[in-house]
């Protein structure tokens, strides 16, 4: 643990306790000068009665986690358990003033101190933050990082520390695992496994992050053992095996312990619940686009003639084939599926696929697609030809958050473990569409879907969604 963490964690109970106080005392301001009240405490008065509370207000804040060195709570996570803490906190003021019998001279006070100790404490944490990121680009507080492995998890992780300084983390180098380099190629490799004493020692190293997953346990032992000795943080890419561990539930029959690997926590209850959220969902959503589904359609039909919904055949949870609703983007005559373009259709897509589709694996994206209208470039673009699937998730077919449906042919070229992206039903969006939209390779994007039917939560579902519009206002190529 880095010291300047530990001070930025410990930073923040001061700043919230301010953010607290300032919070009230905007609250009392707002309201004096409102008016209307008979009786009104002296700010002394006020500011003692809330600085009795502080304490209390800083040991909820550190029951949310707010306050957690290893794992601090930031973006969507940490703005929940402000929202949780402060309302607590409120609770807290109102339960003192009835137990106690304070007479308290306004009502409307409350309710502006949750407001602004919201927002105060909001933009407090952010302001520590950015503190923090300034001093990483003088690498003050940045956590120097050696990767052992490299596959396409180890790129991927370069490249996104490589794309987000922001995360605190520098990449001092790659250990060859398995003696082929060429996908770190682009990147400082420091030697082979066997080497990593003295790697470590000509380098200042504080975290290593095992990504070979097919490392043998032995080998594995070892490097945990050489970073305890040198004081290093070790962590590790999960397999899907090491994942699937952390979702066990444990019986016993004739007092034999009896584990059962669950498939996913999303059962049960939970289903119901899922089941309501996106109805509720789709129907809001429904609601808030529907002037932009009319202004698309409308320009759908100027645009070329046709249907204004494509139905594209995609495969369910239960291996069955369902249609899920699209704008229609390409021309009608070059559309594949029943009622489409037909087989001329069909062959004229396998030529595209085999000359410009650049990703790999079962799933096709085919790049500057001549079958696209002009309108069409635009909807897929920014992602406004997915909109009439919340009809489909009105209706049953697809989820709000889950994995991404595919094609038959698709599904036909999938790898056995690819198959377990079915254990739920497809999603409108999810843990791809988030994290990389079409851009990623099929393997990391099935690892991801994996990850979240193993690890799924409602707040998880939460994230993702509040999380979607970031990802499609990111620029991305049009297949």
């Amino acid at each position: 643990m880095k010291k300047s963490e530990i001070f930025f964690s410990v930073l923040l109970i001061p700043i919230d306790a301010l953010m607290i106080i300032l919070g009230f005392i905007t609250a009392y301001y707002w309201r004096k000068h409102q008016g209307d009240i008979v009786s009104f405490w002296s700010f002394n008065e006020y500011i003692r009665f809330i600085i009795l509370l502080i304490p209390a207000w800083i040991s909820v804040f550190a029951i949310e986690g707010l306050y957690n060195i290893k794992k601090s709570r930031q973006g969507i996570d940490e703005f929940v358990a402000i929202i949780l803490g402060v309302s607590f906190g409120i609770m807290l003021v109102v339960a003192w003033i009835f137990l106690s019998r304070t007479f308290f001279f306004s009502r409307l006070i409350i309710i502006y101190s949750w407001i602004f100790v919201i927002i105060y404490t909001i933009i407090g944490r952010n302001l520590v933050r950015l503190i923090q990121r300034y001093l990483y680009k003088y690498s003050i507080g940045v956590y120097r990082l050696l990767i052992i492995g490299n596959n396409e998890v180890t790129y991927n992780i370069i490249k996104y520390i490589q794309n987000n300084p922001n995360v605190g983390y520098k990449v001092i180098g790659v250990v060859n695992s398995n003696n082929d380099d060429d996908k770190i190629d682009d990147f400082s490799n420091l030697g082979e496994l066997a080497d990593l004493e003295k790697i470590i020692d000509k380098n200042v190293i504080d975290e290593i992050i095992v990504t070979d997953n097919k490392l043998s346990e032995s080998a594995t032992l070892n490097v945990i053992q050489i970073a305890e000795d040198k004081k290093i943080t070790f962590r590790q890419t999960p397999n899907l095996f090491g994942v699937r561990t952390s979702n066990i539930d444990v019986a016993t029959i004739a007092g034999i312990p009896i584990v059962e690997y669950k498939k996913t926590p999303l059962d049960g209850w939970w289903k119901v619940i899922k089941r309501i959220v996106d109805i509720l969902g789709s129907t809001f959503g429904i609601i808030l686009f529907s002037p932009i589904l009319i202004v698309v359609a409308i320009l759908i039909k100027l645009d070329s003639k046709g249907p204004l919904i494509y139905k594209s055949e995609r495969v369910n949870d239960q291996n069955q084939n369902f249609h899920v609703y699209k704008f229609r983007t390409m021309k009608i005559e070059l559309c594949t599926g029943n009622g489409y373009g037909g087989k001329d259709a069909e062959e004229l897509e396998k030529k595209l696929i085999d000359e410009k589709s650049e990703r790999q694996g079962p799933v096709y994206k085919v790049i500057d697609d001549p079958r696209r209208t002009k309108l069409g470039k635009f909807l897929e673009r920014t992602s406004l030809d997915e909109l009439p699937q919340f009809f489909n998730v009105l209706f049953g077919t697809l989820s709000l958050v889950g994995p991404r449906p595919h094609q038959p042919r698709e599904v036909e070229k999938y790898k056995q473990w690819h198959k377990k992206v079915f254990r739920i039903k497809p999603g409108l969006t999810g843990m791809a569409q988030i994290s990389g939209r079409s851009d990623l390779d099929f393997d990391e994007e099935a690892r991801l879907d994996i990850f979240y039917i193993e690890n799924w939560n409602i707040w998880l579902d939460f994230k993702i969604i509040i999380k979607t519009p970031l990802a499609m206002i990111k620029p991305r190529k049009v297949s």
